[in-house]
């Protein structure tokens, strides 16, 4: 029973988390807003990602690693994360103490695979995990992101742009180009793309 409840909370922070990180997407990093307008630090975040990112983005998804600390992207401070987690977590605290600990547990994983398959999306080094089946998807969910900016705010969890309606659906020739970026290899060997 005890299993139960928390999954049950961890596939509740999960979903949380996924709203937070659509609206706080959209809505902070793709839209001036009255926050933009009036404290450095969100119109340095909005201005960061909105112009200096989907600009530098907006013709290619990949370009080449940089040496460690010269990357300009927006990371996510994993160490704030606990922080920034506490007001949920405090009302979560009032149904459940574990509750609100997974909610904590969970935003600090997801600012730390935010920074690390982020970085991997845009600067690839190869690592392990670029293989596995779950970041493939993530990244050419991500691709579809940069194609269609209104579109796939959700980087890690992305579960709250299919009940939001933002989700993109590719188009043959959009099926094309990400098998162009991600299997440069099958596209070489003159593998059809599949289309449904």
């Amino acid at each position: 029973m005890i299993i139960l409840h928390l999954f049950g909370w961890l596939v509740f922070s999960c979903i949380v988390m996924s709203f937070i990180e659509h609206q706080v997407h959209a809505r902070l990093m793709h839209r001036k807003n009255f926050l933009s307008e009036r404290k450095a630090s969100f119109k340095k975040t909005f201005e960061m990602h909105a112009i200096f990112h989907h600009g530098h983005y907006s013709k290619i998804f990949s370009d080449e690693p940089v040496p460690p600390g010269e990357d300009k992207e927006i990371q996510l401070t994993v160490r704030k994360a606990p922080i920034k987690a506490l007001p949920f977590a405090a009302v979560i605290a009032l149904f459940s103490w574990s509750g609100a600990l997974i909610f904590i547990g969970v935003v600090t994983f997801h600012h730390w695979a935010w920074n690390k398959i982020h970085l991997e999306m845009h600067k690839p080094e190869q690592k392990n995990f670029s293989k596995w089946p779950i970041y493939k998807f993530l990244a050419r969910y991500h691709w579809l992101h940069h194609k269609y900016p209104d579109k796939n705010f959700n980087v890690v969890f992305p579960f709250a742009d299919y009940i939001l309606g933002t989700t993109a659906r590719p188009t043959a020739t959009d099926l094309i180009n990400m098998q162009k970026q991600f299997e440069p290899q099958l596209v070489a060997q003159k593998v059809p793309v599949k289309l449904k």
